[in-house]
């Protein structure tokens, strides 16, 4: 083989290899391409699906302001009662501020729901006996002091001396845990 022979054959073996090298590169460039198309289709799905997800946001805030805004207005009321001692404690102050003749108290807890944000509840069972209008104010300012407690039993019936009455009253105070 002389030298011409041998440089034809180096510039074919050169441009085989640059042949295969360029459909190396096309190829790469195909997959890299394609990649990157099913990428720009995954990320705009997930943009729509985060458009959708604002919008069920939105609608979700408009149909639930009126429930969360007196949510709010009434969780400090809700707050304040963490434990049954805390209900029991509030209730004492109601009836010492009020200067009512108390004859009976008995507190127990009462569980309303299992797991729930409200679970427990401070049952009151009080028998207060006292002047009539003086007894309804404190009744009226037990409402006020405490707004979250529910009567459950409320009967008054004549008391024993003149313008007295005898109040039996059963409240349920909420207890948050």
């Amino acid at each position: 083989m002389n030298n011409h022979k041998s440089a034809c054959l180096v510039l074919i073996m050169l441009i085989a290899g640059m042949l295969y090298g360029v459909n190396e590169l096309r190829n790469a460039t195909n997959g890299a391409r394609d990649i990157t198309a099913q990428v720009q289709t995954e990320a705009e799905t997930a943009e729509q699906q985060a458009q959708l997800a604002q919008i069920q946001l939105k609608s979700l805030e408009s149909k639930t302001a009126a429930l969360r805004s007196a949510y709010s207005l009434w969780q400090p009321h809700f707050a304040n009662y963490r434990s049954a001692q805390d209900a029991e404690q509030r209730i004492a102050e109601v009836i010492r501020e009020g200067d009512v003749f108390l004859i009976s108290q008995k507190f127990e807890t009462k569980e309303i729901e299992k797991g729930a944000l409200i679970s427990d509840a401070l049952v009151a069972n009080l028998v207060v006996e006292d002047d009539y209008a003086k007894t309804l104010n404190w009744l009226g300012r037990l409402e006020e002091a405490i707004p979250s407690c529910r009567i459950v039993r409320c009967n008054i019936k004549r008391g024993d001396r003149g313008n007295d009455v005898h109040l039996e009253l059963q409240i349920q105070i909420p207890v948050l845990r």
